[in-house]
């Protein structure tokens, strides 16, 4: 990072002057693809020869503006470039969130955390149309952006899917393709019809906040998505929650 004296001289606050300069160098890092740690406030301090209070402001309006974030015992961090998805059907195979991470250069990654056979919980046995004691298959999936875990997602299967997989399905089939749909059409065999996405604003539960290396009460955004087969039967419900500071969904209007 390069750096710009404060100007001792002008009437704008030093924080204003030090967000400003700040801001400057995190753009610079825009070719990054994963947190960067940023210097402490000592050292921000020293750097430039202000009190703890002025680095304090200043990087609390940073992070009111999404553009770093701090992480209890390990620092704070520039966030210069967020994943962005669009989410919209006739875009859904070729701007699915692995092959964005591709073409952006970052490494996708995809972890398998669990799978479970069971009775589903309230809300997907509604989602699935299901009776409480059905039986569905859950498991969960870690995905990564540049190694850094940004959201959680949770599936969930009814049972006649599952038996509908030609063989036993295995972890690495639950894993499989680009898109998060991928693996019911190819493996699975589902040919599908419709999918309803509703997006909305949360904070991070323990459970989320330990598995997304993040804290308690963050902001995140929680997707889901219930998957219709072309005859109409739901057969996968999605829940899925992401890193509010590190995670973004875009959509596209036509109004021609």
């Amino acid at each position: 990072m390069t750096m710009t004296p404060l100007n001792r001289g002008s009437p704008v606050p030093y924080y204003h002057q030090l967000k400003t300069i700040l801001r400057e160098q995190i753009q610079e890092l825009q070719d990054a693809h994963q947190p960067v740690l940023l210097p402490t406030e000592r050292e921000l301090q020293e750097q430039y020869q202000v009190s703890r209070s002025v680095v304090r402001q200043a990087i609390q309006e940073l992070v009111a503006e999404g553009l770093v974030v701090r992480e209890q015992g390990r620092g704070t961090f520039a966030l210069p470039h967020k994943v962005q998805h669009s989410p919209q059907p006739d875009k859904v195979r070729t701007l699915g969130l692995s092959y964005y991470l591709k073409v952006h250069g970052m490494r996708s990654g995809t972890e398998l955390l669990s799978r479970t056979l069971g009775q589903p919980d309230g809300q997907a046995a509604v989602a699935l149309e299901l009776a409480p004691d059905a039986q569905v298959l859950r498991f969960e999936r870690l995905r990564l952006a540049a190694d850094v875990p940004i959201g959680l997602q949770t599936v969930t299967l009814p049972a006649h899917v599952i038996e509908s997989a030609d063989g036993e399905l295995s972890n690495e089939d639950l894993l499989y393709g680009e898109s998060s749909l991928d693996y019911l059409r190819d493996r699975l065999g589902v040919a599908i019809g419709t999918s309803t996405r509703t997006i909305g604003a949360t904070a991070l539960e323990p459970r989320h906040a330990e598995v997304l290396a993040a804290n308690v009460g963050e902001p995140a955004l929680r997707v889901r998505r219930v998957v219709r087969s072309a005859t109409g039967d739901p057969v996968e419900y999605f829940d899925a929650v992401y890193r509010g500071d590190m995670f973004e969904y875009s959509l596209e209007f036509d109004h021609s």
